[in-house]
């Protein structure tokens, strides 16, 4: 290969990040990709949005406040319950509890299921830093670990569809790690 066969697009980072897949048809693929294309994340909760409402002085009742409160607490609830119980959509999607290679343009990790080549996974990201995104997108297996016998093997799947807003928070999380990572090297060597 040469240099510029292996330039990245996006910068990668290793980390514990929770998230679910099912591998899907080529049909079911073509069904769900204008709906993920232009449907952007659904954010767990937003904080941030009622302390910019309070500094405008739009939230001026305090049952306002109390009732943003509560359904942001319901929101955060209802994410948790998610996680530790079985996925709301069935058993049809793999959880994955190890940590994953992810950047802007693909994610790498190891799992128990049998994927080859080629097949087409709905992938279901959750982005551990505040508000808590949860990123859908279709992809494609683009390298998967053939050897035979148990054992997890190592799959890399490309995102082929995704919301260019959600991809931004991917890109924004994984320079967060990045920085975050590089501060402690620096603090570690002086």
């Amino acid at each position: 290969m040469s240099g510029e066969d292996e330039r990245r697009e996006f910068f990668r980072i290793t980390d514990r990040i929770p998230l679910e897949f099912r591998p899907i048809s080529r049909d079911e693929f073509a069904r769900l990709e204008d709906i993920i294309r232009y449907n952007s994340t659904q954010v767990v909760d937003r904080l941030h949005e009622l302390y910019f409402l309070e500094d405008q002085g739009e939230l001026k009742e305090a049952t306002d406040q109390i009732h943003e409160y509560m359904r942001m607490i319901n929101r955060k609830l209802d994410l948790i319950i998610e996680m530790l119980g079985k996925s709301s959509a069935g058993d049809s999607y793999v959880t994955v509890n190890t940590d994953v290679n992810i950047s802007g343009a693909g994610v790498q990790f190891a799992c128990e299921t049998l994927l080859k080549e080629g097949d087409f996974v709905e992938l279901r990201i959750i982005v551990p830093v505040f508000p808590y995104p949860r990123i859908t997108c279709l992809c494609q297996v683009v390298r998967a670990d053939e050897r035979g016998g148990a054992g997890p093997r190592r799959c890399a799947l490309k995102f082929m569809v995704i919301n260019e807003k959600d991809r931004d928070v991917l890109v924004n999380y994984v320079f967060l790690k990045e920085r975050q990572y590089l501060r402690q090297k620096k603090e570690t060597a002086s």
